[in-house]
């Protein structure tokens, strides 16, 4: 690992704080809104994949702390663009996190781009600016990328294929019954990219979420032209070796007044490294701004979550997390006059395609907007798998299945309630 940051490493240096033992590969994952079966040998080749992940333990929690800080930034991005979060993944497959990573193809940066892919894109290249090496704006050329293939294959795995095959070379992998399957088979004959797609999910999707690794969160800042990453990180407040390593798009000594707008990432302020993080808070704008409450997150489906209080609104809990109230609001499928549920839970990630949880039985006043919220899953994931259509009611007693697609030859049950109080008000 190339350029980490070097209190990162002091401090995971000194122990380690993840278990040895490799991840074992499931017969079956959830990923990218599809249910994937594992076969032996495609398990043995993932399990391989994994275990070479995990065999340097130094350099195993130096790239968990790495996607502890940048995944954050990248999961807005990429719920913005619709893209299913599981592709944050494919940035630890596809650079290890290094915004200066080039292969000898010509490919750059954190998604590896070649010049004329990132131009087509809309990013920037030239003497003073490589986009290709800016996380939020490389990432949403890559979403962009992804979300346009995805518009002709209606395959998300597929989709994951074309990002190293590009969409001709994609086709001969492609079957007509894959557009819009909920499952797929996953062979040794699939490819060694989707392969490795998975180990990285595998590995990475259980650590990030134990947050055990210790980590610095990482903001985002508008760019002040004509001043130097030095300079910034002085108005900022913040370690000026850390703001070069985290801008390796500024290939000029100052941001260029050229008309045009950028951001930098920096380290939150004064942040020691954390154990435990939540998503990060906003500093304190000027002394007179008033101290937001102290945020107490719980872990549900591996997502950083709040309970709403009464009385709360989008935007004062968001400001409690520290996010924009746009990017709370859609992280929750919120509508723009949708109340919040006190004592319900909110996510500062996007929620996931799957729940831990196999099945629930529908309660009496229970929506599927509020399961949805208490399980942390997507509310289209949770149509999807039960042949639900948008605004239809579910009633009580109906076997919900949280993780992945009912067959259409199963047909619907439900079940008594001896218990009819809500779980979820």
């Amino acid at each position: 690992m190339k350029k980490l940051l070097p209190a990162l490493l002091l401090g995971l240096a000194s122990r380690p704080v993840l278990a040895a033992t490799p991840p074992t590969v499931p017969t079956a994952i959830d990923a990218m809104g599809l249910h994937l079966m594992l076969d032996y040998e495609a398990r043995q080749l993932v399990q391989a994949k994994v275990n070479s992940l995990c065999r340097h333990q130094a350099s195993l929690e130096a790239r968990i702390a790495l996607a502890e800080s940048a995944f954050p930034l990248i999961d807005q991005v990429l719920a913005e663009e619709g893209v299913p979060a599981d592709f944050r993944y494919l940035v630890l497959q596809e650079s290890a996190l290094q915004g200066n990573a080039e292969s000898n193809h010509g490919a750059v940066g954190y998604w590896q781009f070649k010049r004329e892919t990132a131009l087509d894109y809309g990013l920037t290249v030239n003497g003073d600016i490589d986009e290709r090496r800016h996380l939020t704006a490389s990432t949403r050329a890559a979403a962009r990328y992804l979300a346009r293939h995805n518009a002709s294959l209606h395959n998300w795995v597929n989709t994951l294929l074309s990002y190293n095959l590009g969409l001709g070379g994609v086709q001969p992998y492609t079957r007509p019954a894959d557009a819009d399957a909920a499952r797929m088979s996953v062979t040794a004959n699939s490819s060694i990219y989707i392969l490795d797609f998975l180990a990285q999910k595998i590995v990475f999707e259980p650590a990030c979420a134990q947050h055990r690794v210790p980590f610095v969160p990482w903001r985002e800042v508008p760019a002040t032209p004509g001043l130097s990453l030095a300079q910034q990180a002085a108005s900022l407040s913040a370690d000026p070796a850390a703001v070069a390593r985290l801008n390796p798009w500024l290939l000029t000594s100052t941001v260029p007044q050229n008309g045009h707008s950028y951001t930098l990432l920096v380290p939150l302020a004064g942040a020691a490294p954390l154990a435990a993080s939540p998503v990060p808070r906003r500093p304190a704008a000027t002394a007179a701004a008033a101290a937001p409450v102290a945020a107490s997150y719980l872990n549900i489906n591996g997502l950083r979550a709040l309970l709403a209080q009464p009385g709360d609104t989008p935007a004062s809990l968001a400001a409690r997390g520290g996010a924009s109230t746009g990017f709370f609001m859609k992280v929750n499928e919120l509508s723009r006059n949708e109340l919040l549920i006190p004592g319900a839970p909110y996510f500062f990630e996007r929620k996931r395609e799957a729940a831990e949880e196999e099945y629930h039985v529908v309660r009496p006043g229970q929506s599927l907007t509020a399961i949805a919220q208490h399980f942390g899953v997507l509310r289209h994931a949770l149509l999807a798998y039960n042949h639900l259509h948008p605004g239809e009611a579910v009633q009580p007693g109906l076997v919900l299945w949280l993780s992945h697609v009912r067959p259409r030859n199963v047909a619907a049950e439900y079940r008594s309630l001896p218990d009819t109080r809500p779980v979820v008000a």
